[in-house]
């Protein structure tokens, strides 16, 4: 029986590590959880809130593995009225109001985000992968992964030739961090076999969303590629 929700987000750290089994790609631990809706299907979203792209569902009483969790919108579900959301391995999150945990507590790790750029982008992490997400399969942005880049963040031009020429901006001012896993909203970059370079935006704990992967607009682990470079946060210093 799940206790009540007043300590949702706040959980000493020894507790929630002693409920936890499972290392995530970040070194953390993640939890188990089963969805429960009382008949119909959660929808997956993007990003923490109701209001990001829904691309996927999970069926009541699917089991779920819980990487991080974070703080969106509040939703009233099956287990009361709570603003926690759980990025499951699919890259995409839940509201925790329908998921069955054990626990009114914290299960998971927070999860991590890129700190903020020099400069603000129009959009902000979450709303940046949410346009991402809502192009999941296109094959439209082949060739064009930069641009997509600093679209997704609210620009309509990155400013720079190729992502060659962006990781190479990022190394070369101390941006570029070839060390840990990218956490969330973080630019990932690569070198190509072309020369021209490839980037994607980080969904934390691992898993990147971008161009190219299998010929489209599609997730994966953010070591898909061989030539990874690192991660910067996302700083478009020359977009508009």
């Amino acid at each position: 029986m799940r206790i009540p929700r007043l300590a949702r987000w706040v959980t000493a750290v020894a507790a929630t590590t002693a409920t936890l089994g499972l290392a995530t790609a970040s070194g953390a631990y993640a939890a188990a959880g089963t969805v429960n809706t009382s008949g119909a299907p959660l929808t997956v979203r993007a990003a923490p809130g109701t209001g990001f792209t829904g691309w996927d569902t999970r069926a009541d009483g699917a089991s779920v593995t819980i990487l991080c969790q974070a703080i969106g919108s509040t939703v009233t579900g099956t287990y009361g009225t709570s603003s926690i959301w759980d990025m499951i391995a699919s890259g995409g999150f839940l509201a925790d109001a329908y998921v069955f945990t054990g626990t009114d507590g914290q299960v998971a790790p927070g999860c991590a985000y890129a700190s903020a750029p020099p400069r603000v982008n129009p959009r902000g992490a979450d709303t940046a992968i949410s346009y991402e997400f809502a192009q999941l399969g296109s094959t439209a942005q082949e060739g064009l992964c930069l641009r997509f880049q600093a679209q997704a963040y609210g620009w309509s031009y990155s400013g720079w030739p190729t992502a060659e020429v962006g990781g190479d901006w990022e190394q070369a001012h101390g941006y570029l961090h070839a060390a840990g896993v990218p956490p969330r909203g973080a630019l990932v970059w690569y070198h190509n076999s072309e020369g021209t370079g490839h980037v994607v935006v980080s969904l934390g704990q691992g898993q990147v969303v971008g161009s190219s992967v299998d010929g489209r607009v599609g997730i994966a682990d953010y070591l898909y590629l061989s030539g990874y470079r690192g991660w910067s946060v996302a700083y478009l210093p020359a977009a508009g």
